[in-house]
C-alpha cells in the first residue's frame, strides 16, 4: 500500500510538471520558402540572428542583426512586430526559450526560422557575408547634440 501511494504521488507530481515543459518549448516555425515570402512585403519582418558573432561574420541573410547569443544582452525596442530568430542547429531550447520570452515581453511576435541557415540556402536564400556588423545600414546608433560635449565645435556632425 506504501508503494503504490508513492507510485501516485510521483506521478502527479510528473504530470504536473508537464504543462510548463510544453509550454516552455514551443514557439512558432516559419519555413523559408515563406520567409522569403514575407521579405518581399512592404512591412517585412525584424531578422535577428542569435548564432553568435563568429557564425554571423561567416555568413548570414540580408538585414540580418547579430543580436549575439545572449538575450540578455539585446534591448527590445517595445514597439512590437514580427520578429524571426535565426538559430543554430541543432536548436539549444533553454535559450532559444529566453530569447522568445524576452521578444514577446517587449510585444513582438515571435517566429523561427525552420530548419535554420542550411534551410535557408537550399531554398535559394542569399546569404551574405557582413561588412560592418554592428550598425544596420541607413541608421546611426548614437547621436550626440551638436555642441553637447565639445564646447561650440562638433566632433561628429550627422548630415
Amino acid at each position: 500500500m506504501t508503494s503504490f501511494r508513492i507510485y501516485v504521488l510521483l506521478c502527479l507530481v510528473a504530470i504536473s510538471q508537464m504543462p510548463a515543459l510544453v509550454v516552455a518549448a514551443t514557439w512558432t516555425m516559419i519555413d523559408a520558402p515563406e520567409l522569403q515570402r514575407w521579405l518581399r512585403q512592404i512591412d517585412p519582418p525584424l531578422l535577428l540572428d542569435i548564432r553568435g558573432g563568429e557564425v554571423y561574420s561567416a555568413g548570414t541573410m540580408p538585414e540580418a542583426l547579430n543580436t549575439g547569443k545572449d538575450p540578455k544582452g539585446f534591448l527590445a525596442d517595445g514597439r512590437g512586430g514580427r520578429v524571426v530568430l535565426i538559430t543554430s542547429q541543432p536548436i539549444d531550447d533553454g535559450l532559444l526559450s529566453a530569447w522568445v520570452k524576452r521578444l514577446k515581453d517587449a510585444r513582438h511576435e515571435v517566429f523561427v526560422l525552420k530548419g535554420g541557415m542550411p534551410a535557408w540556402e537550399e531554398s535559394g536564400g542569399a546569404v551574405i557575408i557582413p561588412q560592418q556588423i554592428y550598425v544596420k545600414p541607413g541608421t546611426v546608433p548614437f547621436v550626440i547634440p551638436k555642441g553637447l560635449c565639445e564646447g561650440d565645435e562638433p566632433a561628429q556632425e550627422y548630415e
